[in-house]
């Protein structure tokens, strides 16, 4: 009987331990989003954008549209950090989604979200990688100091059908 009682506490314990540490592919991206934030070039970070990134393109459950005006922003050839900063502005746009339902049909809240997330995930990396600083990201970074940001997205109307 003690033993069929502690078997079953075990049980208990690791059932209830694995759902605490076990994270959706939602929570992930949000995480993801973050991680991408302070920490992009982090393995763990890298790691977890792939997971997240897979999940994004492959679910149903959120989807995103990278908007011409703002992609273009950060896909020149000629940034070193174009690739980290497309997989940021696409998780970032996700996230926000996930995170805020509510406001998942504001296209220009989703946009700023997701280049928010992109800017963030630049700064990191120009503090680990100084030489790959890029002119065109520092003259937004430029605006969203003087806080313009939020115009530009909303210029661009991403939302147009």
């Amino acid at each position: 009987m003690k033993k069929t009682r502690i078997v079953i506490t075990l049980a208990f314990v690791l059932a209830f331990t694995a759902g605490i540490y076990a994270q959706t592919d939602k929570e992930l991206t949000i995480k993801t989003a973050r991680a991408l934030e302070t920490s992009p070039l982090a393995q763990d970070t890298v790691k977890m954008r792939e997971k997240a990134l897979k999940w994004v393109i492959e679910t149903d459950q959120v989807s995103v549209i990278a908007c011409g005006e703002i992609f273009s922003l950060f896909s020149d050839k000629k940034n070193k950090n174009s690739s980290e900063m497309t997989v940021a502005y696409t998780i970032g746009m996700a996230a926000f989604k996930l995170e805020f339902p509510e406001k998942a049909s504001d296209e220009n809240a989703v946009q700023l979200a997701g280049l928010e997330t992109a800017l963030k995930s630049y700064e990191a990396i120009v503090k680990e990688k100084p030489k790959t600083k890029f002119e065109k990201i520092e003259a937004v970074l430029e605006k969203q100091r003087a806080g313009q940001l939020a115009a530009m997205v909303t210029a661009a109307d991403c939302g147009k059908k």
